[in-house]
């Protein structure tokens, strides 16, 4: 039998109910913004980011337009889509390249550089976003994009620019578009000439709040593009094809999202995590503990159907910022309703707290809890012991912990467990 906490458990009936009820307001909001603001949050802004939804692929059309993405002026061409798809199967020949996607079945195609063209000549795929961005927030953007095989050179200057309703009135295309200057630019001199594998193109932008449109390709001056030749073959033309795919846009500080703890029939398999969506899977990877160093996938969501009660822990990593998130999936026949009950009457203040917890059950103690176990936000255990409830009440000292947040985990002899949420501040 483990000792009884002598140190950072102890009996105490008596606290102060004005900060008590400070404290409680306090916790509410934190719920709030745990519970509803992460889940509630758009994970990539950019619709159809994979080009694998079509706009008219209903019967066969020299060209196939991806859901979503067009020409500035929609008379105009903003870009071909390329799928293994019927009808339209021009993956991976074509007359443009020989190219697979990068995921899934589609990508997107297009003229970046075409000097000989004076107007209408160049594409600028545009994307009406999933909500108009929010000032001050920061956003990591990426795209990735390859050199056609046809093409004669590789160019340096691909980039983004995000924009509001102004843009509706481009009527054509010049050659190139360089009165915009796009926030998002491959570094210049980075000629691609990469007819193989998929180049990234990344950055982070911050958004004045108006942006309701993104638009991808060259918007550098002709006598300023770097250029490389690639195909001497298809001399004396001079021209630039490129396939673009797997499109994302996402608040750089998005709350990591496992979802909210579940339980499920021995058996029997739940979801966990967010919808799958372009970008964001690639940025989450998921482990499940004890293991915390091998993943087991990486995608924003996942179905799992563990054997026994499991925690599952996603890390997430949009351009460098690092969140964590954990979940437990519960195996019980007791059921989610009885262990929503059993969790409502136990209540935890204050919240934020710095020294110490107020652990209660307003009820008689339901099962005899009597272990208790304090993790991190990314599952690692900092401590666990044995826990003795007396008048239903403990406390546990919170004064040597750093701050963040930590979850810890009330188990009975018949592992049921209890999971709750604290910050420290």
């Amino acid at each position: 039998m483990k000792k009884q906490l002598k140190n950072w458990l102890f009996q105490n009936n008596i606290f102060n109910y004005t900060k008590t009820c400070k404290h409680i307001l306090l916790l509410v909001g934190f719920l709030f913004f745990m519970s509803f603001g992460k889940a509630q949050q758009i994970a990539n802004y950019i619709n159809n980011g994979g080009f694998e939804e079509c706009a008219n692929c209903s019967s066969f059309n020299f060209s196939y337009k991806a859901r979503y993405w067009d020409a500035i002026d929609t008379t105009q061409f903003g870009g071909q889509l390329m799928s293994t798809m019927n009808p339209i199967n021009n993956v991976p020949t074509s007359s443009y390249t020989y190219q697979w996607p990068r995921h899934g079945n589609s990508f997107l195609i297009g003229t970046e550089f075409l000097p000989a063209c004076t107007q209408n000549c160049v594409g600028y795929p545009r994307n009406k976003l999933k909500q108009t961005l929010i000032a001050g927030k920061v956003y990591c953007f990426t795209m990735h994009v390859n050199l056609s095989n046809q093409a004669t050179y590789g160019i340096d200057a691909l980039g983004a620019y995000f924009g509001d309703t102004s843009t509706d009135t481009i009527h054509y295309c010049s050659l190139p578009i360089n009165y915009l200057t796009p926030q998002i630019q491959n570094p210049v001199g980075n000629i691609i000439t990469d007819t193989l594998n998929w180049t990234k193109i990344s950055g982070t932008y911050t958004a004045n709040g108006n942006e309701k449109y993104v638009m991808l390709g060259n918007f550098t001056p002709t006598a300023n593009v770097n250029k490389a030749l690639t195909n001497p073959a298809n001399l004396p033309a001079i021209g630039s094809d490129y396939s673009y795919d797997d499109i994302s846009l996402i608040d750089i500080n998005l709350p990591a999202y496992a979802g909210p703890d579940l339980w499920c029939i021995p058996g029997d398999s739940v979801f966990i995590g967010r919808q799958p969506d372009v970008g964001i899977d690639e940025d989450c990877m998921w482990y499940k503990l004890p293991n915390a160093t091998t993943a087991i996938d990486t995608v924003a969501g996942l179905w799992v159907k563990p054997n026994t009660t499991t925690t599952y822990i996603v890390k997430q990593d949009i351009c460098g910022v690092i969140k964590w998130d954990t979940v437990t999936v519960f195996q019980s026949a007791t059921g989610i309703n009885q262990l929503g009950i059993i969790s409502d009457e136990l209540k935890i203040y204050p919240i934020p707290t710095k020294d110490e917890l107020t652990i209660n059950f307003t009820t008689e103690n339901p099962n005899n809890f009597n272990s208790l176990k304090i993790v991190n936000s990314i599952g690692q255990l900092i401590r666990e012991d044995e826990i003795t409830f007396v008048n239903n009440k403990a406390i546990l000292k919170t004064n040597e912990l750093p701050n963040g947040v930590y979850s810890f985990i009330l188990r009975d002899k018949n592992n049921l467990q209890i999971n709750k949420r604290f910050v420290i501040a």
